[in-house]
């Protein structure tokens, strides 16, 4: 594998690099957004007109987006998929359906804590360390902000994510189990983890 140049992280992107940011989401989310949306440019079309862009960071090498990580925080989370949206694309009973089922995965967020909604990262750069860039970079923004806790889930089918979230100081809070009702989405259960922010008191 040829040596990785330096990894950046950044709030600001242009539109070709927006571009290759929803291409990494949907990759790395494939077998969940199939489940609700089978046509990759029709769910590639619906995220880029339903991103927040003051909630993602965004790894970058040599000005090409390998990595994203968005986030759910005061009530807002970096994908907010609304009806009028998915009614360019789909029929009014095909795209109630999608945005109730958005409506009802979308957990709510404590006013002290910020929740990393999604980290994806370019197929060939997955063991470049992107992962851990990108949560440095939301743990620093979370201290910076006062919040007091960050939170994730990670799918019992993902071990190797899990350990990573552990090695960087986050704790298992709650095991979800949904049994049959996630399994075509490619996993049974998922894990609540959360990472206490730490501040200095004077």
């Amino acid at each position: 594998m040829k040596k990785i140049s330096k990894i950046k992280i950044s709030d600001k992107i242009n539109e070709e690099q927006l571009n290759q940011a929803m291409n990494i989401f949907y990759s790395a989310f494939k077998q969940k957004i199939r489940h609700l949306i089978k046509s990759r440019e029709k769910a590639v079309a619906v995220y880029k007109n339903s991103i927040n862009k003051d909630r993602v960071f965004y790894a970058l090498i040599e000005n090409d987006v390998v990595g994203i990580a968005g986030l759910h925080y005061e009530n807002k989370n970096f994908i907010d998929i609304k009806y009028s949206n998915l009614r360019k694309h789909f029929n009014p009973l095909r795209s109630f359906f999608i945005y109730w089922i958005y409506k009802i995965v979308s957990p709510k967020v404590k006013e002290d804590a910020v929740r990393i909604d999604s980290i994806a990262e370019k197929e060939q750069f997955r063991s470049a360390g992107i992962g851990t860039e990108l949560i440095n970079k939301v743990l620093e923004f979370a201290k910076n902000k006062a919040f007091k806790e960050v939170i994730l889930e990670v799918v019992n089918t993902n071990p190797k994510a899990k350990k990573l979230y552990e090695r960087m100081g986050f704790k298992e809070k709650k095991h979800v189990r949904y049994y049959l009702l996630t399994r075509p989405a490619g996993f049974s259960s998922e894990y609540i983890m959360s990472y206490a922010v730490p501040h200095n008191h004077s």
